[in-house]
């Protein structure tokens, strides 16, 4: 398992595949944790996921709960050893709102990412200027360690493992001139360079589409290689939300993404679009 996936993650995956295991048997917490001669709160709390579950006792349960398949004893020890270890974004901790950091162990861990912005580059795709004119506009503070954060989101695109990421964005994020003509022309750049990317689809939807269900809102779907359950990450005006237990929003914001892909412009066009936007940047500074 890669180095730069989420321990809180691991800790989860354990977590839910323990739960199962009992009540596959249906087993009480009460039985289960009598049956090991456990407090209920010991057992109680490695369920929630509020604290690790050491090798020794993972396999106590594991043996209470008639757990032999070798290989599934093996990936859940490793990934109960991975819970130790420390985020590769701890190091931002005092400028993560929880929401957020939430939601970076899910994207390091994912095997698909969807998501939909309607009025900027996804964080995953911009250049250092683009996502430091947004921050100087929001008066973000440590800005440099912002930027740092984000390039270091980058290199999921880098990996091996990287995951299948499919952006859905409207017209308007290519319009906008975020950082004056040279950022804005260098974000475009990228963004064709991107669409070259074996793991990455960008698609848009053009102002001729009209008005659609996800104008008011950003949106992020996360899907993982051995978990059924997807994670949904929105931003509001009220802040970041992470959400994992509404599975019915999570296949309600699916729904609205799948109804964005189709109302989107074929590849060459967008890949034109983008081309002659660039051009225009062009122009705009030969003539100033």
């Amino acid at each position: 398992m890669a180095n730069n996936e989420d321990p809180a993650f691991y800790r989860r995956r354990v977590r839910d595949a323990l739960r199962n295991h009992r009540e596959e048997l249906k087993l009480t917490q009460r039985q289960a944790a009598d049956a090991l001669d456990w407090s209920m709160s010991k057992l109680v709390r490695i369920e929630a996921g509020t604290v690790g579950v050491s090798t020794t006792d993972l396999r106590a349960l594991l043996q209470l709960y008639n757990v032999t398949d070798e290989a599934e004893v093996a990936a859940l020890v490793e990934m109960a050893r991975a819970t130790r270890r420390r985020p590769w974004f701890s190091k931002y901790q005092k400028i993560l709102n929880p929401a957020f950091a939430q939601y970076l162990g899910y994207e390091s861990s994912s095997s698909v990412i969807r998501g939909f912005q309607p009025l900027t580059i996804p964080g995953l795709l911009q250049t250092d200027d683009y996502t430091r004119a947004i921050l100087e506009a929001n008066r973000a503070s440590d800005i440099d360690e912002r930027v740092e954060l984000r390039v270091a989101r980058q290199e999921l695109l880098d990996r091996d493992t990287c995951p299948e990421i499919l952006y859905v964005l409207d017209e308007a994020a290519l319009h906008r001139h975020v950082g004056g003509s040279a950022a804005m022309r260098g974000q475009l750049r990228h963004l064709k360079k991107l669409m070259g990317h074996p793991k990455v689809s960008i698609q848009v939807v053009p102002f001729s589409a009209g008005a659609h269900s996800s104008m008011s809102g950003s949106f992020t779907i996360l899907e993982f290689a051995d978990w059924d359950e997807d994670v949904l990450y929105q931003e509001t005006a009220r802040g970041s939300v992470t959400s994992r237990e509404d599975q019915d929003r999570v296949a309600e914001y699916r729904e609205n993404f799948d109804l964005l892909q189709a109302a989107s412009m074929e590849n060459q066009q967008a890949n034109e679009l983008i081309e002659s936007l660039i051009q225009h940047l062009e122009t705009v500074d030969n003539e100033s």
